[in-house]
């Protein structure tokens, strides 16, 4: 049986065991408090670049169905668990799966603990390494960790964005551009419910979507920093000239996209949020929503008479959504489609559709 190390940039390592491929594989550590959906978070391509730790054990339990995929392939660099389940009656088992998606794997960790130092000191850096014997040098290993650059310095949007314009039509007239910067499955059904669909690249100039004419644009999720430079001079240009000319709807990264088109700034959170449980409260009714949520950075609170905060965190006031007050512009950054997650938001796209049918 093989054996494994969890590195981190701080010099703490940690001893488990190991299910892939036999590979070492470097990333940022983060971790998700979700009790189910799995597949779906695997799949998340807003984890790109990330090796994942999953706070609830018997991973695995239920199998894996590539219906509940939200992206083609897998988007994790790695996994850390405390019990996997290598045993289910239905669906891929989980060894199975691994070992074709060559995902590494660290289990038999104390995986409490490791999320309390995340939470103490914040996500960082990090290696799995795997061994069969002779244990790898660590000092050899956190050196690499430390030299090497933070995964957000890499333009993940571009990974995990289609290449390609692609057409998903449906039997509604109105159409739909969605701007994809790593788009989940359950949001492309979510709006296909409503309308036809063109997803276009993120780095697609506002002339090319102009030329759908579309009768409304979605910024999609996606991973990474959403100030890196590519962006900036890509989707945050684009979004920056069809302000005012269309509906805009924002998820995830997305929000934060059109929150920097409009003058917001960006910051990274200590250890993000990620997970199915994230209480929300929207100021205009003082309603509370369970959200899911999967994201490292959060717009900066900025006073602009023709923007308002209309979502907050309630663990940390950090801001949840906006809209526009002039435009038919808004932006939420948990995920309504919520895959895996409660529906409780979902109502965010007939909302949005609805501002889209009243502008004709």
């Amino acid at each position: 049986m093989l054996k494994a190390i969890l590195v981190l940039e701080d010099g703490t390592y940690i001893k488990g065991k190991y299910i892939g491929t036999g590979r070492s594989v470097f990333g940022e550590i983060v971790f998700n408090t979700s009790m189910t959906g799995y597949e779906e978070a695997f799949t998340d391509p807003s984890y790109a670049g990330q090796i994942l730790l999953m706070t609830y054990p018997l991973i695995g339990n239920y199998g894996f169905f590539k219906k509940y995929f939200e992206s083609n392939t897998v988007q994790i660099r790695g996994l850390v668990l405390k019990a996997p389940n290598f045993f289910s009656y239905r669906g891929v088992r989980l060894e199975k799966f691994l070992k074709q998606s060559k995902i590494p794997c660290i289990y038999d960790v104390d995986t409490r603990a490791l999320v309390l130092r995340i939470r103490k000191y914040g996500t960082m850096k990090a290696m799995i390494v795997s061994h069969s014997t002779k244990q790898p040098n660590l000092k050899n290993i956190l050196k690499k960790i430390q030299r090497s650059p933070h995964p957000d310095t890499i333009n993940l949007v571009a990974r995990v964005s289609c290449k390609n314009v692609l057409m998903h039509s449906s039997k509604y007239k109105k159409r739909i551009v969605l701007i994809d910067c790593g788009v989940k499955s359950s949001i492309l059904n979510n709006l296909k419910k409503y309308a036809s669909l063109i997803q276009v690249p993120y780095n697609s100039t506002a002339e090319t979507i102009e030329k759908f004419k579309p009768d409304g644009i979605v910024i999609s999720n996606g991973p990474g920093n959403p100030e890196h430079p590519k962006l900036v001079t890509t989707t945050i240009r684009t979004v920056k000239k069809l302000i005012g000319r269309y509906p805009i709807f924002g998820i995830c990264l997305g929000h934060q996209i059109l929150g920097i088109a409009l003058g917001f700034k960006t910051y990274k959170l200590k250890f993000g949020h990620r997970g199915s449980n994230h209480a929300v409260k929207n100021l205009l009714s003082n309603k509370i929503y369970i959200t899911s949520q999967n994201h490292g950075y959060a717009l900066e609170t900025k006073k602009d008479k023709n923007v308002e905060v209309e979502w907050i965190n309630i663990n940390d006031n950090t801001v949840e959504g906006i809209h526009h007050k002039k435009f038919s512009l808004s932006s939420v950054q948990f995920h309504p489609e919520a895959a895996p997650g409660p529906y409780d938001t979902s109502f965010l796209f007939r909302k949005f559709m609805e501002s889209v049918y009243a502008r004709t």
